[in-house]
């Protein structure tokens, strides 16, 4: 299993978001850099690369990153509740 940390703190822009995403989960070339392109991908995600992700430091995140980071929160949520494999954890 792979955990993600998604600290709003310190991502505090879309670019640097997306950035990191693809270096944690060594995205393909491909990756269309926003949410669709993200579920599509981790929807093919099965037992043996499940991914945890682990939203930190809400309380702290930049007002400009709240609607994306709350998009980004529940999508995964929905996409956990189709896939087992992918998860969310908020701290």
């Amino acid at each position: 299993m792979k955990d993600i940390l998604i600290n709003c703190e310190k991502l505090r822009s879309r670019k640097v978001l997306h950035d990191y995403l693809e270096q944690e989960l060594h995205l393909p070339d491909y990756y269309g850099r926003n949410l669709d392109a993200l579920y599509d991908i981790l929807g093919t995600v099965n037992s043996s690369n499940a991914v945890t992700f682990h939203f930190i430091n809400r309380e702290k995140q930049s007002s400009r990153m709240i609607s994306l980071y709350q998009a980004m929160l529940d999508m995964l949520t929905d996409l956990g509740r189709e896939n087992p494999n992918v998860c969310v954890v908020e701290e």
